[in-house]
């Protein structure tokens, strides 16, 4: 396959996950307009279009409870209960720099290390990812720089709910997300909304029914399971052992179209899963150092859950991302990715 050929496999795979938001997501166009500190909420009215059950929440190192709860208190929400340091969704690695240092880290930003910067007020937030703070020299260089790496405290916030519909309208939770974000503790912020699909890659030779067995043992809430879908790309990858990791790495690294940059490594027990194109695959000095690395290339099984029950078809966020962090330990699981509802 020509480099040409490999950029439009790239792009149709972003094109899939356009349309599939699209299908799926709900629009967040004017969801971001700035508004007052006290956002007017109207909790009343009637049940008028999608709601949300809470906001999960990301906070800087070293937030206290006591703080969360006086920083919510500038919201107009109505809080349930806070799970504080919650297991949800665990605390990233990050750094705040100035304009100076992000120009001074420049070249060690990439998808395995240093994440895009994000601007956040006056400075930047750049998250380190977990192959970074695994890569001693990695934070060698770090420390040698003076760049201290902190992690989060993340926090979900369930509101009063006087239905399963939700609490609070989903353009206000918008807003009030968008506010919070402001504080300059606070991370990240978006709703719990609705999810109605969830995409996952399942190791290569995963059986229909072994899928089936798998969703059952976590419990997943689901309607209908679309075995071996077409919505993505066929997804190639390498079972590497974690002590060798580099080295391969080095070796596909001797060819630009031997990996794909849209999937990071995904640690997996005491191995790596590592993507490579279709091109490397037809390629001979690739499949000579497979053999040499005693090798073999894998091919994954997607699958489209379909969320919910027989009422309805989709689950909260929040309901979702506990069965994810379930779903992510077992190790025919690859990687998932969730849609939202329309």
């Amino acid at each position: 396959m020509s480099k040409i050929n490999k950029e439009i496999a790239v792009f149709i795979f972003f094109l899939v996950l356009v349309i599939l938001w699209g299908l799926f997501a709900n629009s967040s166009a004017d969801m971001k307009t700035p508004v007052d500190t006290k956002v007017p909420v109207d909790t009343k009215t009637p049940f008028q279009g999608k709601k949300v059950a809470g906001f999960f929440i990301e906070f800087e190192e070293g937030t206290t409870e006591p703080e969360v709860k006086d920083i919510l208190e500038n919201y107009n929400m109505t809080v349930n209960t806070i799970d504080y340091n919650s297991d949800i969704m665990p605390g990233r690695y990050y750094m705040i720099l100035d304009r100076d240092r992000i120009m001074d880290i420049e070249e060690l930003i990439d998808e395995v290390n240093l994440t895009i910067p994000i601007k956040k007020g006056s400075n930047y937030l750049v998250t380190v990812t977990e192959q970074a703070i695994e890569d001693k020299n990695f934070l060698a260089i770090l420390e040698k720089n003076n760049l201290p790496v902190k992690k989060s405290v993340y926090c979900y916030i369930r509101l009063e709910d006087e239905s399963e519909n939700g609490s609070i309208p989903q353009k206000d939770a918008y807003q009030i997300a968008n506010e919070l974000e402001k504080n300059e503790k606070v991370l990240a912020a978006s709703p719990d909304t609705r999810i109605n699909h969830l995409l996952i890659e399942f190791e290569d030779g995963t059986t229909e029914q072994e899928v089936k067995s798998i969703l059952e043992k976590y419990n997943t809430t689901m309607n209908t399971i679309e075995y071996d879908s077409n919505l993505q790309p066929e997804w190639y990858y390498l079972v590497v052992d974690a002590d060798k990791r580099m080295d391969v790495r080095n070796e596909l690294g001797k060819d630009e179209n031997w990996t794909d940059p849209i999937y990071h490594d995904i640690k997996k027990g005491n191995h790596y899963i590592i993507t490579v194109t279709e091109q490397a695959i037809e390629d001979k000095n690739f499949l000579a150092m497979l053999e040499k690395n005693d090798l073999q290339v894998k091919n994954s099984v997607l699958c489209c859950i379909t969320l919910g029950n027989e009422s309805k078809n989709w689950i909260w966020e929040s309901d979702e991302r506990r069965i994810e962090n379930e779903l992510k330990i077992n190790e025919k699981v690859l990687t998932l990715l969730r849609c939202g509802s329309t």
